[in-house]
């Protein structure tokens, strides 16, 4: 059983590991000849029968039909992408501001679905900050159905480029969406059958939003089955958004290319180990890594980037540096940090253990990504500038300023996709345009027979770029 220290729930909600992680826009985000389109297909509760509640309340202001869909989808949908936005009362935080870039009369509507008790909203919010959050009411929490919509406003608004959406970026990525094609095979029985067990488990643990959760994991495979594709690169990380990056990953088993099991081809503790061109000036120099850092407090400075290559230089034959750059290189770097948080009573358990291992990852992640006074209070925090001092020099530069701490996982976000999507998957679709890859931010994944030609690109390009091979994890979809 792990014990962690209290000091990490304090830093935990404050690191931005995820800073770019899928929204209502990005979620449905589409390119290609999306403009073109008829219909799309969106998913409620069965329970709501939208039709028959305009029937027997007709609402007293000119409404859209398609509307009404559009917002029961995305109370459902947003947590599909991330979980974080759904609150312990089982409220989805909906960007109001995007919700009126859709619909303009958005208040209306959300005020006519709570007046029919379709949906809730709840009391808190922070004006400029949050928006109250909206759930679907008890009684029509139910497994979701396909619903269309014919709204050619409205379908073109959700599918067309955005301000999360870099288009330029998202435009380059083209030749990895080739794959999403009716060869993708989902098993929506065996995940349903699935997600009905775990659904049972957490009901008897009390959980009384069950369904929900229920219902935004299975979105993605619904979605999936019905040629529904979701596609764009954000406009903070660069990191590629699709239906597999929004699937929950038990759930990935039920999918298949092409007859085909798939198999995802991971970096190990990539994170610690893309932090690698931190720490060698040549490789600083090669990544651009300056171009990367979006930190104004920084960035503004006079003597920028001169003193990161100057702190580089001070800091990279220290012993610490050294010895982080070699265990992260071994893909150890979590295993080792756990080593050091147990000698301080900070952490028990068996680190082989998988979700103990996933635990210190969330530890080191609260760690890194914590703003800089967080020293002051996180053990954790405190532990790693010791043991690494010249490593978290160059991390604090990074985070200079107030409010700024996001600037070093937006980096790291931001290599990561430039080697995978630029580098290997670019360059492997040029050497061979008939190999399946999908990637999941860091992980490539691809069929069996192709799993040696993605792990040689991979690891050729990454010591070209980065100066070592990193190791490689494969995990099959079963």
């Amino acid at each position: 059983m792990a014990k962690i220290a209290t000091t990490v729930s304090s830093i935990s909600k404050t690191h931005s590991n995820q800073i770019s992680s899928t929204s209502q826009d990005i979620g449905l985000a589409q390119r290609g000849n999306c403009n073109k389109r008829s219909s799309l297909t969106l998913f409620i509760p069965k329970n709501i029968d939208i039709d028959r509640v305009l029937k027997d309340n007709p609402p007293a202001f000119s409404y859209q039909r398609d509307c009404f869909v559009y917002i029961l989808h995305i109370i459902t949908s947003i947590p599909s992408g991330n979980w974080d936005l759904i609150d312990d009362e089982g409220y989805t935080n909906v960007n109001k501001q995007i919700l009126q870039r859709r619909i303009h009369e958005y208040k209306s509507y959300l005020k006519y679905l709570v007046s029919v008790g379709v949906i809730e909203e709840g009391s808190f919010y922070i004006p400029t900050v949050k928006s109250r959050g909206i759930r679907i009411c008890s009684y029509y929490q139910s497994e979701l159905v396909p619903i269309e919509i014919t709204k050619p406003t409205l379908i073109k608004s959700i599918t067309k480029s955005h301000s999360k959406v870099h288009v330029k970026k998202t435009e380059d990525a083209q030749f990895l969406r080739k794959w999403f094609n009716p060869k993708i095979e989902v098993d929506l029985e065996g995940a349903q059958a699935f997600l009905m067990n775990l659904k049972s488990q957490e009901e008897a643990e009390g959980n009384i939003h069950a369904q929900q959760a229920y219902n935004s994991r299975i979105l993605p495979l619904l979605q999936l089955a019905k040629g529904e594709y979701s596609f764009a690169v954000d406009n903070t990380g660069f990191r590629l958004h699709t239906n597999l990056t929004r699937t929950m990953k038990d759930l990935r088993k039920f999918i298949k290319y092409d007859g085909q099991n798939l198999h995802s081809i991971d970096i190990v503790n990539s994170q610690p180990f893309l932090a690698r061109p931190l720490l060698n000036e040549g490789y600083f120099q090669r990544n651009k890594i300056s171009d990367k850092i979006v930190n104004p407090r920084l960035t503004s400075q006079h003597d920028f980037p001169i003193m990161l290559v100057e702190n580089i230089t001070k800091v990279k034959n220290q012993s610490d540096v050294k010895n982080y750059i070699n265990v992260v290189t071994q893909g150890r770097f979590y295993e080792q940090f756990a080593e050091i948080l147990i000698e301080n009573s900070l952490f028990e358990g068996d680190i082989e253990d998988s979700l103990i291992r996933k635990k210190v990852k969330e530890i080191t992640f609260a760690s890194l990504y914590s703003p800089n006074t967080a020293i002051g209070y996180s053990a954790e925090v405190k532990i790693f500038a010791d043991v690494f001092p010249g490593v978290y020099s160059m991390i604090k530069i990074i985070k200079t300023g107030h409010g700024e701490h996001s600037a070093y996982s937006i980096l790291l976000q931001r290599l990561e996709a430039e080697l995978i999507l630029d580098k290997v998957c670019k360059r492997i679709n040029k050497v061979y345009p008939k190999i399946p890859i999908f990637t999941i931010h860091d992980s490539i994944v691809t069929t069996e027979e192709y799993i040696p030609v993605v792990t040689n690109f991979m690891r050729k390009i990454m010591k070209i770029n980065i100066g070592a091979s990193p190791v490689l994890k494969i995990e099959e979809w079963v």
